[in-house]
């Protein structure tokens, strides 16, 4: 294999595991919400294939070895999700967004793996200390990684606006009537159980229970939001969509927001899904 050859694939190789880091990493927290577990080892995922191209990019096997082993795990672990279930949660869906396009990186990578792309003859490689930094390549390699994080997070709202409804402005959402506890529990199938300051009062933990799964989708898979003092929408760092099958019964769903350093233990909000504003409760 030329050197030049070698080169690209060396670079396409972190470009792949660092979107497959990102990926992973974007959708740690709508995780978290399903299962704690769940969101700790995507962020380990993502933290694995920082170390995994810092091992590539000095053309350590070691690197594509942990490269390889984080692709098929994550492969692994979407298809387990759809068919079995993981333990503590409901079956998945098949589709989704950042799914697809993980599957597909991962793919790519284990093809790349069986390149093996380390396999070029010593005498062709340049001593260490006659090259130059690669700031070019560098920069470049972080902006496909970029693109493809940013195309993929641009498709998933997307396919959140086409089946869900965004949170309209402040006047909009001040301008609808509220949405009373007995109406929420009747129309749409959950209660709000705790919305509360948490982690050194940095988030606003908010926690609803489903009471019936197929009214609760309608409304869950819409984008959340915060109105605070009739005056402030903090919208949700994560859109929530969420298929039938993973919502039953007596689940908490739990929503992060941050507090912005405008909502505070007394603070009057007022939950916000879609077109739907919940009335007015007190922070705790």
């Amino acid at each position: 294999m030329s050197p030049a050859r070698s080169k690209f694939l060396h670079w396409f190789g972190i470009v792949l595991i660092l979107a497959t880091g990102l990926l992973h990493l974007m959708t740690a927290q709508g995780e978290y919400e399903e299962a704690a577990y769940m969101g700790y080892l995507f962020a380990a995922n993502f933290f694995g294939a920082l170390i995994a191209a810092f091992g590539i990019y000095h053309r350590q096997i070691w690197g594509w070895s942990l490269g390889l082993v984080i692709a098929v795990g994550s492969i692994a672990g979407y298809a387990w999700s759809r068919t079995l279930g993981m333990p503590g949660m409901d079956v998945e869906e098949w589709f989704s967004p950042y799914g697809i396009v993980s599957l597909s990186v991962e793919g790519v990578f284990i093809l790349l793996f069986l390149l093996q792309p380390w396999r070029i003859p010593s005498g062709e490689l340049l001593p260490l200390s006659n090259l130059r930094p690669p700031y070019p390549a560098l920069a470049l390699a972080l902006l496909l990684v970029a693109l493809i994080g940013m195309t993929t997070y641009r498709w998933d709202v997307a396919v959140t606006k086409a089946f869900g409804h965004h949170v309209g402005s402040v006047s909009e959402v001040c301008g609808t009537p509220p949405t009373t506890f007995a109406e929420l529990e009747d129309k749409y199938g959950i209660q709000v159980s705790l919305v509360a300051i948490s982690m050194m009062d940095s988030i606003v933990d908010v926690r609803v229970r489903v009471i019936d799964p197929e009214k609760a989708h309608a409304i869950l898979q819409n984008q959340a939001a915060l109105l605070v003092n009739q005056q402030v929408l903090i919208l949700a760092p994560h859109m929530h969509s969420h298929s039938g099958p993973r919502l039953k019964t007596g689940k908490i769903f739990t929503m992060f927001f941050p507090t912005q350093q405008i909502v505070h233990v007394g603070s009057e909000v007022s939950l916000v899904l879609g077109p739907v504003r919940i009335e007015p409760v007190i922070v705790r």
